[in-house]
């Protein structure tokens, strides 16, 4: 070996040492983070069904989801209680029979319960008149596998607002743009606290609403801006079966979509909950969140 080809092997050893031990002082690569996975769902059960019918809806929606957002249950307040000291669940209803109508759950072994509060809307034809008082109802959460927060925002609009996307001149209707507004004002105010799901009975057609475009509706409200904002299972994944109620999709769940460097949770698939009493079939989200 020539003088020469010995120093290039000795001072290629001296670099090889030099790069090792700086790369020893430099900070490890970040672990890509570990993700968890939880379900969110929503039904309205009709408050006309028999007790025995309504528990077997709850069930039915209960075994497919963590959390889950219920309508029309004013009148099982004290039933939905039973039920969740019952099964392991959490549940919020406040209020008398139309404030208590859109209840939420969720699942004790999932979740803890952090916070919890309902905003009155309106009262388009005042106390005790057709349609009742809106209240939008919500639950902050822990998410125990991630500890993260995630709120849950519940809500049932009046129904007969629209005719294929466009709204009823009808004070029923003003009183449904005022909560839209409600809920999206709400769910601003909650994403600096944690990841946001909306869910709830809309009664407006997904496909109609968006086709049509009136601006005080959900397509418009909710989800045709830039992001950050609302997202629904329809608008990421397509309207599956046949509808929610009749050939309506109808029922609803959101979530928080923010720009890409600041998500970390998403909504990765959706399936329709058929085989209802109610005469609404659910939803159910599915979402996948960093720990």
């Amino acid at each position: 070996m020539t003088q020469s080809t010995r120093w290039t092997a000795r001072a290629a050893a001296a670099c090889a040492g030099v790069v090792a031990v700086v790369a020893g002082l430099l900070p490890a690569a970040p672990a890509a983070a570990a993700t968890v996975t939880f379900k969110a769902a929503t039904l309205n059960i009709y408050y006309g069904l028999t007790q025995a019918q309504f528990l077997q809806d709850l069930n039915l929606v209960a075994s497919k989801a963590d959390l889950v957002g219920l309508n029309e249950v004013g009148n099982r307040k004290a039933a939905l209680e039973s039920w969740a000291a019952a099964n392991g669940w959490w549940w919020y209803a406040p209020g008398g029979t139309n404030q208590a109508g859109e209840a939420l759950i969720a699942r004790k072994s999932t979740f803890d319960v952090l916070d919890q509060g309902s905003d009155f809307v309106c009262d388009t034809n005042g106390p005790g008149e057709v349609p009742p008082a809106r209240y939008n109802n919500w639950v902050k959460y822990r998410h125990k596998a991630s500890g993260r927060n995630v709120i849950q925002i519940n809500a049932h609009a009046n129904a007969s607002i629209e005719d294929n996307g466009r709204p009823q001149d009808l004070p029923r209707t003003r009183c449904a743009e005022q909560q839209f507004q409600a809920i999206k004002d709400l769910a601003v105010a909650k994403q600096a606290e944690g990841q946001v799901i909306v869910s709830g009975d809309l009664n407006i057609d997904f496909s109609a609403d968006r086709a049509y475009g009136y601006a005080k509706f959900p397509w418009q409200v909710f989800e045709a801006n830039e992001l950050p904002n609302l997202r629904s299972t329809y608008n990421l994944y397509g309207e599956k079966g046949a509808g929610t109620h009749g050939n309506r999709h109808i029922d609803y769940v959101y979530f928080w979509k923010r720009l890409p460097a600041y998500q970390v949770m998403w909504m990765t698939g959706y399936d329709i909950v058929t085989g209802t009493n109610s005469d609404h079939n659910g939803v159910v989200a599915t979402f996948s969140m960093d720990s």
